[in-house]
């Protein structure tokens, strides 16, 4: 047997007629006037339990009659083309076909049509409409999440780039970063390309201009190694080698803050102290005064810090540079000199760094020359009767000779020279002017007493 089927026919009230069996289907029959129009005949009293049966179905209907109007709220928000009952409600137009049509037959006591709770679906709709506009609304605010990442993750790269950050920025007195090394505080301090935080415990030198900038400064103290051929001062530290072939295993035993160089140490060297966590500072050859301020300013920022140490090292140069300018201004016409680190036939020439300091108090009788007089084959030739002739063709006003030269080796090779028949020779440590030492101001000083006798500078 089929199920029941309860037909409710629009406009009927429960209140207003009763149910009754019709053809396998329940039956709710109106009372009063719409079912006298209609001609039916009054419920028989047979089925007048009925109504109780089917009770819970009777309560059903104003709930079927008023779940349209969460769909058409729901539409509404949703942004749905023309909310039609509300608009139908205030302008009194005609509801369209989607307008719930239980409503309709209230007012106009027509038969319900079947689709009748067809609205009743249309919340799943709005819903899902309302919740793609809620991933919507969630869709800026993922793309603002991900961006502020990339920002994070970018800055922390930048953060962590010290180096590549203070590439072109200024120091006081010099090139550093003004962001990292601030003027009025030592620490920390840029020394060649590194950014030292505190004044090193111990440092070794693996060069000789190196070696004597720090002597000449506070704090050598810190200095615990040097090169074979540094100045004979610092004898009574430890040596460590040669600035092209250090022993890094002694290096490594001293266990230094910091190893200085001019010349780049070859990759196997600088790979073994790197992972000993000995750090390598390079620093620049100057190749003028103002090279050798900075030059001395950086060292002097290494072992005293920022402001204090620069000052010093800066104010080493400052006197030198001083003197020189003394010399200058009150010679109106300079005599020439000659620098001899050997007899070989070698002589420093006007653009080499060795005649740097002594440029600035004489003249260099061979202004065209370059790299050197003799060139640098001199340096491995054996013989010992080797061609003079330059150095006798340019007879200088002054020698200035190394001093592992005897007077009597220069007398044999060059003593047609005038200033050997005057005794215009000086003798230098010839490492002072390799170096660019502030002491060689002492043999410029005697030099020029011989050139100029006339002259006495202030001490």
């Amino acid at each position: 047997m089929p199920p029941e089927k309860h037909v409710f026919r629009a406009g009927d009230a429960p209140s207003g007629g009763e149910l009754r069996q019709q053809g396998g289907k329940t039956v709710f029959r109106a009372g009063g006037a719409k079912a006298e129009k209609r001609g039916r005949k009054p419920a028989a009293p047979a089925a007048s339990a009925a109504p109780r049966q089917e009770a819970p179905a009777q309560q059903e209907v104003p709930k079927r009659q008023e779940a349209p109007s969460r769909p058409v709220k729901l539409r509404r928000n949703a942004a749905a083309p023309a909310p039609a009952a509300p608009a139908g409600e205030k302008a009194g137009g005609t509801a369209p076909k989607a307008a719930p049509a239980a409503s309709t037959g209230e007012k106009t006591g027509g038969a319900a049509p079947k689709t009748a709770p067809r609205p009743a679906p249309a919340a799943p709709k709005a819903a899902a409409s309302w919740s793609r506009r809620r991933r919507g609304s969630r869709t800026p605010l993922i793309v603002l999440g991900s961006l502020l990442a990339l920002l994070v993750v970018c800055l922390a790269g930048w953060a962590l780039d010290v180096p590549a950050r203070l590439e072109g920025l200024t120091l006081p007195g010099g090139s550093s970063s003004s962001a990292t090394v601030k003027e009025g505080q030592d620490w920390p301090a840029m020394v060649g390309d590194r950014l030292v935080s505190e004044k090193p415990e111990k440092v070794v030198s693996l060069s000789p201009m190196i070696t004597e900038a720090l002597l000449s400064l506070p704090g050598h103290e810190a200095l615990c190694a040097v090169t074979e051929y540094c100045d004979a001062r610092s004898t009574g530290l430890a040596t460590v080698g040669t600035p092209l072939l250090p022993r890094t295993e002694d290096i490594i035993a001293l266990a230094p803050d910091y190893v200085l160089c001019q010349t780049p140490l070859a990759g196997p060297v600088q790979t073994e102290l790197e992972e000993a966590g000995v750090e390598v500072i390079q620093m620049d050859t100057p190749a003028d005064l103002a090279a050798l301020r900075e030059f001395y300013g950086q060292l002097g920022a290494l072992l005293g810090g920022n402001e204090t140490g620069r000052a010093l090292g800066y104010g080493v140069i400052d006197r030198l540079e001083s003197t020189l300018a003394a010399y200058d201004a009150a010679l109106p016409e300079k005599a020439s000199a000659l620098l001899l680190p050997d007899l070989s036939g070698l002589a420093a020439t006007a653009d080499t760094a060795e005649w740097t300091l002594l440029g600035q108090v004489f003249r260099h009788p061979l202004p065209d020359a370059a790299d050197w007089l003799a060139g640098a084959e001199c340096l491995t030739d054996e013989d010992a009767g080797n061609d003079l002739d330059q150095i006798r063709a340019a007879d200088p006003d002054v020698l200035l000779v190394a001093d592992t030269v005897s007077p009597e080796d220069l007398s044999a090779a060059l003593g047609d020279l005038r200033a050997v028949q005057n005794g215009a020779v000086v003798y230098v440590d010839i490492r002072l002017t390799e170096t660019l030492s502030p002491r060689l101001v002492f043999a410029i000083a005697d030099a020029a007493a011989l050139a100029y006798p006339e002259f006495a500078p202030a001490s």
